[in-house]
C-alpha cells in the first residue's frame, strides 16, 4: 500500500509512456520500420538522429520523415508512405500501471506524462481516451522539445505548478533519468509495474 500525499515530501509523480505506461518501448517497432524499407542496421542510428528526433519534435509529418529518408539513401519508398506506427503494441497501456495512476490520484498526488512521441501515435492514443488518467501530458510532438533536454522537464513542473524536489520521474532510459535527477527530481529506472510500485511504496 503506498502512503497518501499528506505523509509524504513528494507532491508529484511524472511517468513515461513507452516502455513505462505501455510495456513495449518502441525501439524495435522503430527498427522493424527502418529495416522493412531497406535502411541498413549500420545507418539506422544516424537515422534516428538525423529524422526521427524531428518527427519526434512535431517539425515534419510522417510522410515528409519518410520522403527525406528516401531522397537521402536512394530507397523507394511511396511517395505518400505513412500510418508505419498506427499499430505499434505499446499505443494500449498496461492496466496494472492505469491503476498504479488512479491509486496516486486518490491519495492526492498529482500525476503527469512527460513522452518523446510521434503526432500519429499522439493522435491515436489520445483520441483512444488513455491519456484522460492523467492531470497533465507534455509531449514531444506537441511542444518542440524532447527528453533529455532540461527545457522539456521544467515545462512539465510549471504545467502541474510543482517542483522538481517534490517531484517523482519514471523513465525506462537512463539518459532521461539522468538528467533529471541532475535538476533534483527524484528518479526510478522502469523495468517493470511490480518494480515500480515497489520503489513507489519505498519512496513515498
Amino acid at each position: 500500500m503506498l502512503n497518501s500525499k499528506v505523509n509524504s515530501k513528494y507532491s508529484t509523480i511524472f511517468f513515461d509512456w513507452s516502455g513505462v505506461i505501455a510495456d513495449d518501448n518502441g525501439d524495435e517497432c522503430i527498427r522493424k520500420s527502418l529495416t522493412n524499407v531497406g535502411v541498413s542496421e549500420s545507418k539506422i542510428k544516424e537515422v534516428l538522429e538525423k529524422h526521427f528526433n524531428d518527427f519526434m519534435l512535431g517539425n515534419i509529418s510522417e510522410i515528409k520523415y519518410w520522403n527525406n529518408i528516401k531522397n537521402e539513401y536512394g530507397l523507394n519508398i511511396p511517395d505518400q508512405y505513412c500510418g508505419v506506427y498506427d499499430r505499434w503494441q505499446g499505443i494500449t497501456p498496461n492496466q496494472n500501471m492505469i491503476e498504479l495512476i488512479n491509486e496516486l490520484k486518490k491519495l492526492g498526488y498529482k500525476v503527469g506524462l512527460i513522452t518523446n512521441i510521434i503526432k500519429p501515435v499522439f493522435d491515436i492514443i489520445k483520441a483512444s481516451g488513455y491519456y484522460d488518467v492523467f492531470d497533465d501530458i507534455v509531449a514531444s510532438c506537441e511542444v518542440g522539445l524532447v527528453k533529455p533536454q532540461p527545457e522539456i522537464y521544467n515545462l512539465a513542473l510549471k504545467k502541474l505548478g510543482a517542483s522538481s524536489q517534490e517531484s517523482i520521474f519514471i523513465d525506462d532510459k537512463q539518459s532521461n533519468l539522468d538528467t533529471a535527477a541532475r535538476m533534483d527530481f527524484k528518479t526510478i529506472l522502469a523495468k517493470n509495474h511490480n518494480q515500480i510500485y515497489s520503489e513507489l511504496r519505498s519512496i513515498l
